[in-house]
Parts: C-alpha cells; structure tokens; sequence
C-alpha cells in the first residue's frame, strides 16, 4: 500500500486489521468450500463409475438428461413413454370410436361372430399342403405328420442297477437324464452294449434293437399309452364304473365268470 500522509489514530489502526481478518476468513471459507465440493464430486464419480453414461441431450420438455445415470437391470426396465397404447375396446357403442359393425363391416363371412375359414382352406382348390410331395420324416401340414419321441438310450440304462423299473423320471431323479420337451419317449439302441440285467423298462415305444438287447439280459418292457399330453403321474388303472352305469355289466348281473352272459 502507498505510504500514508499522516500517521493514523490506534482507534483506525483497529478497524484496519478487523477487516483484514475478516477479508480472510472469507477468503479461507469460500476455499474450504471449494475443496468440499470437488471432494464429493470426486467420491461420486467414483461410486457411479459402473453406471451407464450418457451424453448431454436436450428432450422435447426442454430437460437435459443427467450424465451419470442408473444401469439397467431387469428390476427398473420399462417401455418408453408413449410406446405403449391401451388395447382399443370394438363394439361398445358409436361414442368409443369403433361401434356398430365394430371395424369388420356390414356382411360377409368374417363379419360374423366365429367366421372365417380353417388354417390351410384356399376356397376349394386344392390346397398347398396336398399339391406338394410328401417325404417320410417331414411334416407337412394335416395330410403327413409323424410322433416325435423324446429318446432314451441303452447306454442310459447301463447307469441303472440291476432288477430296477426304469422310466424316463427315474432316469431323471438317478441324474442319468435331463428333461426333455417331449412328453412321450421311445428306447434306441447305444453305442455301448447293454449289460444291466433284469430291467423292466417302461416307454411309449421301442425300436427293436433296443427290444432284443433289453431281452436278452433278461429284461421286460411295457408299452405305455401314446396320448399327446401324457404325464407320467397319473394313474394308468381304469376307474371303476357306477353302479348304474350302462357299461358296467358286474353290478347288472350279466358277466359270470369275467364273461359276457348270452
């Protein structure tokens, strides 16, 4: 500072160094916040550095989207505003948009309730699925289909121990299998030879190699019933018919012995 002219009073001197010290104390607390606040910058940069980032942008609303947002994860997915409409409600009057004919018109086949024709219906020409050939092993539409089995090998069966009944879950509980989407299941023969001996398998369907292998180590098989939802807990014994049952001849009298009466 510039020399002073005339020596100040102690009273001048006093305020001089209050302000002093106080220009400082500002000065050092607007430092502190300054440090504070890029401390915390920091210590959050590095807690969301495994977040997903993403750029500046401006929305229609005129907001920015935040750079550090959070990751997605199966808990916080969601379609985006707008992407989604809710399903439209067809004949409940002219007011909600589609009333009277309900947007399938006044006539016709597929304005009536059930109309229209079958998969595969060409208006009585033949149709596609019957002009084409037909080759073993290819589906081709109502006129050519096949069962498609879930396969058992031999080889699993020699994981078994001997005199066992073997079906596909006691494949499963043994963790010699795993599940299949096939409800059905039908034995083929291995690459390796079958040496369990006295097996009683039970499967919808065997080849017959794999019937003379099980055979031949004194084995049996029982043909389970092919329906297309089978499930291998319920129960294969017929339930026993009413009393006043038309087929149930026992409780009229007419069976004698396990015979018809003539």
């Amino acid at each position: 500072p510039p020399p002073r002219a005339f020596p100040l009073s102690p009273r001048d001197e006093r305020e001089e160094e209050m302000k002093s010290e106080s220009t400082n104390r500002v000065l050092l607390a607007a430092l502190g916040l300054l440090v504070l606040a890029n401390f915390l910058a920091l210590s959050g940069t590095t807690q969301r550095s495994g977040d997903l980032q993403l750029p500046m942008t401006a929305s229609r609303t005129g907001r920015s989207v935040s750079v550090c947002a959070e990751r997605f994860r199966l808990n916080n997915l969601s379609p985006q505003p707008g992407s989604t409409h809710r399903k439209k409600r067809i004949g409940r009057g002219y007011s909600a948009g589609q009333g009277g004919s309900a947007g399938k018109g006044m006539r016709g086949q597929n304005s009536r309730s059930g109309g229209g024709v079958r998969t595969g219906f060409e208006g009585g020409q033949t149709p596609l699925y019957r002009r084409l050939p037909k080759y073993p092993g290819r589906p081709m539409g109502p006129a050519h289909s096949y069962t498609r089995y879930g396969v058992i090998k031999t080889d699993y069966l020699n994981q078994m121990p001997d005199n066992a009944v073997v079906d596909f879950p006691a494949l499963m509980d043994a963790r010699v299998m795993t599940d299949t989407k096939e409800r059905i299941h039908k034995v083929l023969l291995g690459e390796e030879d079958l040496t369990t001996k006295g097996l009683t398998v039970r499967a919808h369907s065997v080849s017959d190699s794999a019937r003379k292998a099980i055979e031949d180590n004194g084995g049996t098989i029982e043909i389970l019933p092919k329906r297309k939802y089978y499930t291998y807990e319920q129960r294969e014994t017929k339930k026993e018919l009413h009393p006043r049952n038309k087929k149930n001849l026992e409780a009229k009298g007419k069976l004698v012995g396990g015979k018809k009466r003539r």
